[in-house]
């Protein structure tokens, strides 16, 4: 887990960081609405994520990981 104590980020950047999670769950939440795969995909696109930055993390555990983030973010 990350250093969980507050960051020394100026205010400009923690408005940027602020854009970024918005832009993504704006995104994620299009997704969703876009049919009947969208839960799907947004799933996998999420699963692959993590597997690209967790390299030897397998499939069966970045998709848990991405339903367990879906569940919490979208619910």
């Amino acid at each position: 887990m990350k250093n969980l104590v507050p960051s020394p980020l100026t205010t400009p950047e923690l408005r940027k960081l602020k854009g970024r999670a918005l832009a993504r769950i704006d995104s994620e939440q299009k997704m969703l609405a876009s049919g009947s795969l969208g839960a799907e995909r947004l799933v996998l696109n999420i699963a692959l994520d993590y597997m690209e930055r967790h390299p030897g993390m397998p499939l069966s555990e970045a998709v848990f990981a991405a339903q367990a983030y879906c569940d919490r973010a979208h619910s």
